[in-house]
């Protein structure tokens, strides 16, 4: 969200939202293009273009939140139980 933030200000207001794709190969484009040809000639391309391209759409707030979230949700105290058995 800072990324997207700073770069909508340094835009006058108009807003600027980075898919998760977009981050990736602006960091790294050559591992990207490598696991794109390891999906589509492995698995099968429609693994690539139906499944991973749609994640990578993803705004990155957005797709890092949600596996905030959820780790967060994992490491969470669990509620004690206590069973009594006669």
């Amino acid at each position: 969200m800072v990324y997207d933030g700073t770069k909508t200000m340094a835009n006058n207001g108009n807003i600027s939202i980075t898919s998760l794709g977009g981050h990736w190969t602006s960091l790294n484009e050559a591992s990207f293009t490598f696991l794109q040809n390891i999906v589509t000639n492995s698995i099968h391309p429609l693994v690539w273009d139906s499944i991973i391209q749609w994640t990578l759409l993803l705004p990155a707030w957005l797709a890092l939140g949600l596996v905030g979230s959820w780790l967060y949700w994992i490491g969470r105290k669990r509620k004690k139980i206590e069973i009594f058995l006669n």
